[in-house]
C-alpha cells in the first residue's frame, strides 16, 4: 500500500492530505513519478549535449567549406572557425589530404592557440551567493579560478556573499574581511596563497587595495626623510605591494616614474624623484607578491595625506603552458610548434649512467623575456616519461646558448634501462604577453 501526498489550494498555500492507493494504482504512480524524475533531471545535460552537437555540426560544415571551389568561401570558413574561439581546437583534424586546407587549418590552430594562451593572463571572475562556511567559499573560489588557497583554522567560520562576475582578488578580499584574515605571500611558494589571521586593528583589505586584471595593489608604508646636514636632500617613499593570481606568475614587473601622477590633500601635485627611472622586479623565488618602492619628493607640512597616487604597471606574463612530447629520442633536430613557440629536441646523448637531453626553446615574440630576466625559463618542467607511467626528473641542467628570443639547455637524467619506450616532455608557455595595468591608491596618511 502506498500513501501519496497531493498539494491542495492556491496562492502558494501548501495544504496536503494523505490518500491510500491500491497496489496496481501505486505501481502506475511510481512509474509516473520515476519517469518525471528521469525526464527532468538531465535537462541541463541534454541542453549541454545539444549545444555540443550543434557546435560539432557547425565545425563540420566549415571544414567542408575550407575545401570549396570558391576562394571567398574558403576564406570565410577560415575566419568563421577562428571566430568560434579556442573551444573548437579539439574538434579540428590533425591530418588532411588537401595542401591548402592543411595550410588554412595550421593558421586557424595557431591563432586559436595564441588566443587560449593569452586568455590565461586575463583576470578570473567569480560567482558566489549565499551564506556558507569559509571552507566552502574557498573551495568554490579555487574551482572557479584555478587559484590554489591554503588555510588553517577558522574554516568553519560563516561568510555571507553576493558575488556576481567579481574578479578574483576582490572576491577573496571580501571573504577575508569577514573573517579577519590576511594573505602571506611567502608561505606557500609560487603556486598557492597562504591565509593567516590578522590583528583586528588592521584596516580592511578592500578599503586599502586597488585592482587591475590579475593584480592587486596595496600600499604598505609611507616613509619621509630629511638629510639634516643638507636640507635640500629630502624625500618620500611609498612601499607598494603588488600581488598576482598564483595560477600565473609574472616574469617581470615595472612601474615607470614618468607615469606616476600624485596629488596631496591640498590638491597640489607631488613630483617624483628621477622621472626617467622605474621601480622594477624580476620575479624569482617562491612568492606570490613583490614590494616596489615609489620615490617621491617630500610635500609641504600643510599636507596630511596623499589624496591620489595613480600609476601604470608594465608586466610580462607567461601565457598558457603547452606540452611538447618527443617519443623518438634517437632522432636529432625534432621540431614541434605550438602557438608562438618552437621547441627543438637537438639530440640525446646516451652516456654510461646518464642521459643528456639538449633542447632549444625559441619564441616568435619574447618582449625582452630573454634579455635581462630569463630566470622563468629555468622553472619550465622538463622530465622523462617512463613506460610505467612514472616521470623522471632531471638531475641538473646547464645553459648552452641564449639569444634575444631563445635559449638552449642541456638536461641530465639518470639513464633509464629501456630507452625504446621513454619520452622526453617539455612544458613552456605558448606565448609571452606584455600588458599595462593601471592602478590608483587613495588617502595615504603622511608620517
Amino acid at each position: 500500500m502506498l500513501f501519496c501526498r497531493f498539494p491542495l489550494g492556491s496562492h502558494g498555500i501548501d495544504q496536503h492530505f494523505i490518500s491510500p492507493l491500491s497496489d496496481a494504482k501505486s505501481n502506475v504512480l511510481i512509474h509516473l513519478i520515476l519517469s518525471i524524475a528521469v525526464l527532468s533531471a538531465p535537462l541541463q545535460v541534454e541542453a549541454s549535449g545539444t549545444a555540443e552537437a550543434a557546435l560539432n555540426q557547425q565545425v563540420g560544415k566549415l571544414l567542408k567549406q575550407l575545401d570549396s571551389d570558391l576562394l571567398a568561401q574558403r576564406e570565410a570558413a577560415e575566419k568563421a572557425l577562428i571566430a568560434l574561439g579556442p573551444q573548437v581546437l579539439d574538434r579540428l583534424p590533425g591530418e588532411v589530404d588537401s595542401a591548402e586546407v592543411r595550410q588554412r587549418l595550421q593558421r586557424v590552430v595557431k591563432t586559436l592557440q595564441l588566443q587560449a594562451s593569452r586568455n590565461a593572463t586575463v583576470a578570473s571572475r567569480v560567482d558566489l551567493q549565499g551564506k556558507m562556511s569559509l571552507a566552502m567559499a574557498l573551495k568554490s573560489l579555487q574551482q572557479q579560478t584555478g587559484n590554489q588557497i591554503k588555510a588553517r583554522g577558522q574554516l568553519d567560520a560563516t561568510v555571507q556573499l553576493d558575488l556576481q562576475q567579481v574578479i578574483f582578488w576582490q572576491a577573496l578580499d571580501r571573504i577575508l574581511d569577514q573573517v579577519e584574515m590576511n594573505v602571506d605571500p611567502f608561505l606557500s611558494g609560487r603556486t598557492a596563497l597562504a591565509l593567516t589571521s590578522r590583528p583586528p586593528e588592521e584596516t580592511s583589505r578592500q578599503a586599502s587595495a586597488s585592482y587591475g586584471g590579475i593584480f592587486r595593489f596595496e600600499p604598505l608604508r609611507v616613509e619621509a626623510s630629511r638629510n639634516l646636514r643638507n636640507p635640500q636632500i629630502r624625500g618620500l617613499k611609498v612601499a607598494l605591494q603588488v600581488s598576482w593570481e598564483p595560477r600565473v606568475t609574472p616574469i617581470f614587473l615595472s612601474v615607470p616614474a614618468a607615469r606616476l601622477k600624485v596629488l596631496d590633500d591640498q590638491g597640489k601635485p607631488l613630483a617624483v624623484d628621477n622621472p626617467r627611472g622605474a621601480s622594477s622586479a624580476a620575479i624569482e623565488g617562491d612568492r606570490t607578491a613583490v614590494e616596489l618602492t615609489l620615490p617621491l619628493q617630500l610635500p609641504s607640512r600643510k599636507a596630511h595625506k596623499i589624496a591620489s597616487l595613480q600609476g601604470e604597471l608594465d608586466t610580462l606574463l607567461p601565457g598558457k603552458p603547452q606540452r611538447f612530447e618527443f617519443a623518438r629520442l634517437q632522432d636529432k633536430n625534432q621540431l614541434l610548434k605550438k602557438a608562438g613557440v618552437n621547441v627543438i629536441l637537438l639530440q640525446v646523448d646516451q652516456q654510461k649512467e646518464e642521459l643528456v637531453v639538449q633542447v632549444k626553446v625559441a619564441y616568435e615574440q619574447a618582449d625582452q623575456a630573454f634579455e635581462s630576466h630569463r630566470g622563468w625559463v629555468f622553472l619550465n618542467p622538463a622530465y622523462l616519461e617512463l613506460e610505467s607511467g612514472k616521470s623522471l626528473k632531471f638531475r641538473a641542467y646547464e645553459t648552452l646558448d641564449q639569444g634575444p628570443r631563445s635559449v638552449t639547455l642541456a638536461y641530465r637524467f639518470e639513464r633509464p634501462e629501456n630507452l625504446q619506450k621513454v619520452r622526453f616532455v617539455y612544458e613552456t608557455p605558448a606565448t609571452i604577453v606584455r600588458k599595462q595595468v593601471s592602478f590608483e591608491l587613495r588617502d595615504l596618511l603622511l608620517p
